[in-house]
């Protein structure tokens, strides 16, 4: 007897029908009652191919009236722990097992029944296997593949993929709260009963039938079945994986469950990837504002060479090593010959430009183990490692012309006085500096543009 056919029998032998009050799909069954388990205030109307009752029957009456008091505080027992849910027999045909999903909305328990398919031996093994794969995922699109190879082979869905709002699929991830089961879109849905009071909230029921505003995205795709399960709730990119299928196809609770857990999982496994991600770029960025920090430090703006912080303390390091290992260090000091006249005439900021061009030249000449730095205003350091006297003379004479080899617009010829001098033992720093700079000024005396040494006679 089809289902219109019962309604309206029960309509001729009852004084009064209850209300419908919404639809769901016709492969499962739907029974609320309060969370006192006193009285069933909603059935489907497909109850007795399920119980063996009828729905009018069922209404107003404790839980136990339909489900019998063992399967009742099986039932209870289940949703006390947490349970997903049970395998209950059928009220019908004993032979035949059903699955009953419980859970609790406000002031109501909701109990789900379908047919159970056979059990698999295979599935909690299979779950592992996929579990372990998309645990071990090293990047986001490896495990999204990860994820949409075990939903295809776990689900039989002729197409599994992953659906965002920020990839032209909007209208669809707007319209649902995954997860959603579609069982056959061409089956007729079948009719909710109830009681005249308050209704339970069934909007996270899988057998309720998808939002109205879905059905066109799924109609486009000649999608009898459909199984949406969220990946990313959170706003912006809200991810879903969508898996639909041109034929009728139901996936019993259990398999449905483990689904949605490997979908969890791997919603965890991208949330630690991402964050692993943002780690290293955070590191990457400080690294990166570290080295700017140092270099700030260490750095004379303007010229772009060692200030003399770093300076002084290259002298001293290098000074160490040459007193520990008997080797020879050198230290020349020079002067840019007539600077102030040259900011006098053509202003600081041709005087900037000269400094820096200075700087420039001289470095070119230099080794990658010799080290230059700005000592103060236009006096530079050039500290000469594994250098002898004679060697940081020729040095000095090399840097002296290629000063002046080349005008420094707008300033013209720029010439510099240098003073050399080599370490000696028992040296500090300052001593081979008060050295250099007597050398130095010796050179000024001498008609600038030249080089003179620690030994050369006033």
């Amino acid at each position: 007897m089809s289902f219109s056919l019962e309604r309206e029998l029960e309509a001729s032998l009852s004084p009064s029908v209850p209300a419908s009050v919404g639809t769901v799909q016709p492969h499962g069954c739907l029974i609320a009652f309060d969370s006192d388990w006193q009285g069933i205030c909603l059935v489907s109307a497909n109850l007795y191919p399920f119980f063996g009752l009828a729905p009018a029957k069922a209404l107003g009456r404790p839980p136990e009236t339909v489900l019998g008091a063992k399967t009742a505080t099986a039932l209870a027992s289940a949703l006390a722990k947490g349970a997903p849910g049970v395998t209950i027999p059928s009220g019908r045909a004993a032979s035949q097992s059903l699955y009953a999903s419980t859970h609790t909305t406000g002031q109501h328990v909701i109990l789900e029944v379908e047919p159970q398919a056979g059990e698999s031996h295979e599935l909690p093994g299979l779950g592992y296997a996929w579990g372990a794969r998309i645990a071990q995922a090293g990047s986001v699109d490896e495990l999204h593949a990860q994820l949409l190879r075990a939903m295809h082979v776990l689900s039989g869905f002729e197409t599994c993929m992953l659906s965002s709002s920020e990839h032209g699929m909007r209208s669809m991830t707007h319209c649902t709260n995954a997860p959603l089961m579609m069982i056959d879109s061409q089956a007729r849905p079948v009719e909710l009963l109830a009681t005249p009071g308050p209704l339970p909230d069934l909007s996270s029921c899988p057998l309720c039938l998808p939002p109205s505003k879905l059905r066109p995205w799924l109609t486009r795709r000649q999608a009898r079945a459909a199984l949406i399960l969220g990946l990313q709730k959170a706003a912006p990119g809200r991810r879903m994986v969508v898996c639909h299928d041109r034929q009728p196809r139901h996936l019993d609770p259990p398999r449905r469950h483990l689904l949605l857990q490997l979908v969890q999982l791997a919603a965890l496994r991208e949330a630690l990837l991402q964050e692993k991600q943002t780690t290293r770029q955070r590191y990457r960025i400080l690294h990166q504002r570290n080295t700017r920090l140092q270099w700030l430090a260490n750095t004379d703006p303007l010229t772009r060479i060692a200030n003399r912080h770093r300076i002084e303390q290259l002298l001293e390091t290098k000074l160490a090593m040459s007193h520990r290992n008997s080797s020879p260090l050198a230290l020349l000091l020079f002067d840019v010959d007539h600077f102030k006249q040259i900011n006098d005439l053509h202003g600081h900021e041709a005087g900037d430009r000269v400094l820096f061009e200075v700087a420039q030249r001289a470095q070119a000449q230099l080794r990658d183990s010799d080290h230059l730095g700005r000592w103060g205003g236009e006096e530079f350091v050039v500290v000469v490692p594994d250098c002898d006297l004679a060697q940081a003379q020729e040095l000095a004479w090399r840097l002296c012309h290629a000063l002046a080899r080349h005008p420094i617009e707008p300033a013209g010829p720029v010439t510099a006085s240098f003073g050399v001098t080599v370490s000696q033992s028992g040296d500090t720093s300052r001593k081979l500096v008060q050295r250099a700079d007597l050398a130095m000024y010796r050179a000024k005396r001498a008609g600038r543009a030249c080089v003179r040494t620690q030994d050369t006679d006033p």
